[in-house]
């Protein structure tokens, strides 16, 4: 697995920025994804941080697994 974090600006306003497995690209079913950042340097910071805790963990699990999951 090889997690990529990538940022790009909404077509609302702001800043989107998920993570995903760069070799199993799953674009409606990220690791994890938040939209509306208000500034780029805002989203960066906050996928750095959410991507050293993906990575640190041994068996990551998608964000659409975990709202399934508190649903």
């Amino acid at each position: 697995m090889k997690l990529r974090l990538h940022v790009h600006h909404a077509f609302t306003g702001g800043w989107c920025a998920d993570i995903d497995d760069d070799l199993d690209r799953q674009p409606d079913d990220p690791y994890w994804c938040v939209d509306q950042w208000p500034t780029l340097q805002e989203a960066i910071a906050g996928g750095c941080a959410q991507l050293a805790r993906l990575a640190a963990a041994q068996y990551p699990t998608r964000v659409s697994s975990q709202y399934a999951m508190a649903a």
